[in-house]
């Protein structure tokens, strides 16, 4: 694979506010050509695209909005506000916003379950769909219930559902927690002090984690114990599992999160699909391998263009 990181200049990224969905929504930009929207996860904001977008923005108009909650966009208070449907409005409405056409949509963690839900609900608003470590919601909910693995893995929705867990993050506003979840990172150069001391600051402020935090809360996703039998009838009985846009799947294999199980199900559901795998990526593959992923992302939506 060509390695897409040189170029002569990266793209400025300039932040916008924008209202979406009776939000003040925050939103990274930059580049020129067809648009591309970038919805990130937990416990991130845009800026965990930005790898990507300076890869990118020589390609596409990309825009990574702060999603419902997060960093610079509005915090609306109840955990009911957090509710799917609402998180689904403001990706369309943002989507929807930036014109008439439909977008090539790019989606990791939280933000790869919001890309599934309108990729099953709201197809006409995208040409393409790339999604980086994340589950199709029913899928997941199916493999929670059904696969050892997979429900092990997940026990930690009910950690950060509590109110224990949200007390002790703010007690010093995640510090403690941000060095343990990224030193690693730090230290091997996969992120920058800079995008470090960012997302700090973007915790830091009143209301933060309780907002991040909310979406968890309000989100359907049943997680048994270990040992509880799987359920007579399921939540996700009767729903449209089908994913109607051309979809690309970018896989950090050393993912601890979400397990090979969601991919492996997904051919059933999906249109089209392609799966590319990255042995030594985790989680975060736009972080562990950013030139790999902007390839393998450029070249999959251009086909769609």
């Amino acid at each position: 694979m060509p390695n897409t990181a040189q170029f002569d200049t990266a793209p400025t990224i300039r932040e916008v506010v924008r209202p979406v969905n009776g939000l003040s929504m925050n939103v990274a930009t930059c580049g020129n050509g067809p648009v591309m929207v970038l919805l990130h996860g937990f416990p991130d904001h845009w800026r965990v695209w930005r790898p990507l977008m300076e890869r990118l923005g020589d390609t596409f108009t990309l825009f990574a909005p702060d999603q419902r909650g997060y960093n610079l966009t509005s915090r609306p208070p109840a955990v009911s506000d957090y509710r799917p449907e609402h998180l689904i409005a403001d990706a369309a409405a943002l989507i929807s916003s930036l014109g008439e056409d439909p977008v090539c949509l790019v989606g990791h963690d939280w933000g790869a379950v919001i890309a599934f839900w309108l990729a099953i609900e709201r197809p006409h608003l995208l040409k393409s769909l790339t999604i980086l470590n994340g589950a199709h919601p029913y899928l997941l909910q199916d493999a929670i219930w059904d696969d050892p693995g997979q429900r092990a893995a997940s026990q930690y929705v009910d950690m950060l559902r509590s109110q224990e867990f949200e007390n002790e993050v703010n007690a010093d506003a995640g510090e403690r927690l941000a060095r343990d979840w990224f030193s690693v990172d730090l230290a091997s150069g996969r992120m920058t002090r800079q995008d470090f001391e960012a997302g700090l600051e973007a915790w830091r402020s009143p209301g933060a984690w309780t907002a991040m935090l909310n979406w968890y809360r309000a989100a359907p996703f049943v997680i048994p114990k270990p040992a509880a039998p799987p359920p007579a009838t399921r939540w996700t009985d009767g729903l449209d599992y089908k994913v109607k846009v051309p979809t690309q799947v970018i896989w950090g294999e050393k993912d601890p999160i979400f397990g090979s199980v969601v991919v492996a199900a997904l051919k059933q559901h999906a249109a089209e699909l392609d799966v590319h795998h990255l042995p030594g990526a985790g989680h975060v593959p736009q972080r562990d391998d950013p030139d790999t992923c902007a390839f393998l992302i450029r070249d999959f939506a251009k086909r769609f263009l």
